[in-house]
C-alpha cells in the first residue's frame, strides 16, 4: 500500500503547546518511557478494540479564557437549531431543503405531527478554531452531529489516563467529563435507557457503561430484534438482543423490563430509516421519551449549515442576524452556486447532505470531478461550504511520530428543551482529532485522538 504523503501546512496558524511541555518533549527517554506507559495503560483497561487507534501522549491545551466563547458559540447554535425545529411543519418544509433523510422525517415519520413537548438529548459539534483561540475569535462550526456520534465517553477515560501519568497536567489544566454530563443528562428523562445497537458496540460505549454503572444508572445495550441481527454474545457481552413492545407510550425489552427511554446508537441513513420504518413509526406515534428524538435528523443534514448562513433566519430565530456571524461559515445548496464552485474549487468544500463519518466530502479537484458526475435534478442534495484553514497542533501518538498536524475541535453539548426555551444547557466536553495526511479529520481515516485541556490561568 502506498504511504500517504504529509500535507504542507504553511497557512495554518499553529497552537504552541505550553513551555513545560515543550521542554518535556526534548528529553527522549522520559517521550520513550510516557508513550510506553500510554500504551499499557490503555493495554490493561479491558477495552475492547482500545489499541486499534492513535492516540496523542500530549493534550491539546487552550486558553481557559477561550471555554466561554466555545460556550456562547454553541449555546447559539443550539437554540437556533431547536427553535427551527419547534416551528410549525409548513415553515418547517419551507426552510428544510428537500433530501432523503428530511423528506422521510417529514412525510414517512410524520416527526413534526408527533412532536414531542420536550426534547431532551445531545449533540456534537464539529468545530475549527482557526486562527488564535482568542475571545473576539470564535470556533467555526463544520457541521452537526445528533445520533450515533462518537467520541463522548472515551475522552475522560483518556484525560484521566494522561492525568495519572503526568500529575503536572492535573496542576495546571482542567477537562471536562463528556461522560457524566451525559448521564446526568440522560437521568432527566428518568431512571433507566434502553441504547439501541446494531450488532456490535465499540470502547466508547463501555467506558458511557461504566460510568453508567458508577452513577447507579440503569443503562442496557439492547439490540432490537425488528432489526433482524445476528449478536455474538461471545465477542460482544455486553450486548443483548431482545423483543422490543411498544404500548400506551411506553416500550417493553423482552419479557420484564421497562425503560423510561431509549436512545438509537448510530447513525442513521436513509436505508436504515426505510427498513425499520414500521418500528420507527410506532415509536414516534406512541411518543416513547426517546433521548435525542428523530426530529433532530433534520438537522443533521448538512443543509442545516446553509440555513444557519442565511442572516435573515438567524433574525428571525436569535433576534439578530449579528449572533453567529463570525462562527457560521458562508454556506449555500450546490443548486444555487454549482459555477461559483467550478471556477474557484480551492476555496469550498462540498457535502453530501446526508453524509456522515467523512464520507461524501469533497476538495480540489475532487471537488470538480464530483460536481461534474452530479446529476441537475440532485445538485439540491449538496452543500458547499466555504473552506478554511485548521489550525495544526503538535502530537506524537502511541502508534506514530511527532508530527505537526490539523486538528478539529468536537465540541458536546447536552440539552433539555420545552417551551421555546432550555431547561437545562450544558457545554459537556471535548475532543481533538488531528491528521496529517488528509485534509479530512476523521480517526477512522488514520487520524488521532487528542485530549482537550484548559490552562487555569488564562
Amino acid at each position: 500500500m502506498k504511504k500517504k504523503q504529509a500535507l504542507n501546512f504553511k497557512h495554518h496558524y499553529h497552537e504552541e503547546h505550553p513551555k513545560h511541555l515543550e521542554n518535556f518533549k526534548t528529553r527522549k527517554i522520559e517521550v520513550h518511557n510516557h508513550k510506553t506507559n500510554l500504551w499499557n495503560a490503555f493495554s490493561d483497561s479491558g477495552l475492547s478494540d482500545i489499541l486499534d487507534q492513535d492516540c496523542s501522549i500530549y493534550p491539546r491545551v487552550l486558553p481557559g479564557s477561550y471555554l466561554p466563547v466555545i460556550n456562547k458559540t454553541a449555546k447559539d447554535i443550539t437554540e437556533m437549531i431547536l427553535k427551527l425545529i419547534s416551528l410549525p411543519q409548513a415553515e418547517v418544509a419551507a426552510i428544510f431543503p428537500t433530501g432523503p433523510v428530511r423528506d422521510f422525517l417529514l412525510k414517512e415519520l410524520n416527526v413534526i405531527k408527533n412532536r414531542p413537548d420536550r426534547l431532551v438529548g445531545s449533540l456534537r459539534f464539529d468545530m475549527a478554531i482557526v486562527g488564535e483561540p482568542t475571545v473576539n475569535n470564535p470556533p467555526k462550526l463544520l457541521e452537526i452531529n445528533e445520533i450515533g456520534f462518537d467520541g463522548l465517553a472515551r475522552m475522560p477515560f483518556i484525560h484521566d489516563t494522561l492525568y495519572s501519568l503526568m500529575p503536572d497536567l492535573k496542576k495546571k489544566y482542567f477537562s471536562l467529563d463528556t461522560s457524566t454530563a451525559e448521564i446526568k443528562n440522560m437521568k432527566r428523562l428518568g431512571k433507566s435507557l434502553a441504547r439501541f445497537q446494531t450488532d456490535c458496540y465499540n470502547w466508547d460505549e463501555e467506558c458511557l457503561l461504566r460510568r453508567a454503572k458508577e452513577k447507579k444508572y440503569d443503562l442496557r445495550l439492547i439490540t432490537p430484534a425488528n432489526y433482524k441481527l445476528n449478536v455474538d454474545t461471545s465477542d460482544y457481552p455486553f450486548l443483548r438482543e431482545e423483543k422490543i413492545t411498544i404500548k400506551d407510550g411506553m416500550i417493553k425489552v423482552g419479557k420484564d423490563w421497562y425503560p423510561e427511554s431509549y436512545m438509537v446508537s448510530f447513525a442513521l441513513t436513509i436505508q436504515d430509516y426505510i427498513e425499520s420504518k414500521d418500528f420507527y413509526s410506532k415509536l414516534v406515534r406512541e411518543q416513547v421519551p426517546h433521548y435525542g428524538p428523530f426530529i433532530t435528523g433534520l438537522f443533521a443534514s448538512k443543509s442545516i449549515l446553509a440555513i444557519l448562513a442565511d442572516p435573515s433566519l438567524r433574525k428571525k430565530m436569535l433576534g439578530s442576524s449579528a449572533r453567529l456571524q463570525n462562527s457560521i461559515l458562508p454556506a449555500n445548496m450546490l443548486s444555487e452556486v454549482r459555477g461559483e464552485a467550478l471556477l474557484n474549487p480551492d476555496k469550498y468544500v462540498i457535502k453530501y447532505v446526508d453524509g456522515f463519518g467523512g464520507e461524501h466530502v469533497f476538495m480540489d479537484d475532487e471537488l470538480v470531478k464530483t460536481i461534474k458526475k452530479i446529476p441537475p435534478k440532485k445538485l439540491h442534495e449538496w452543500v458547499i461550504q466555504k473552506r478554511v484553514n485548521l489550525n495544526t497542533i503538535g502530537i506524537d501518538g502511541f502508534l506514530s511520530h511527532p508530527k505537526r498536524a490539523i486538528s478539529d475541535l468536537g465540541v458536546f453539548v447536552q440539552y433539555d428543551w420545552s417551551n421555546g426555551k432550555f431547561n437545562h444547557f450544558e457545554v459537556g466536553g471535548f475532543l481533538s482529532r488531528a491528521t496529517n495526511t488528509s485534509l479530512k479529520v476523521n480517526i477512522s481515516s488514520g487520524g488521532s485522538q487528542v485530549g482537550v485541556m484548559f490552562n487555569k490561568k488564562t
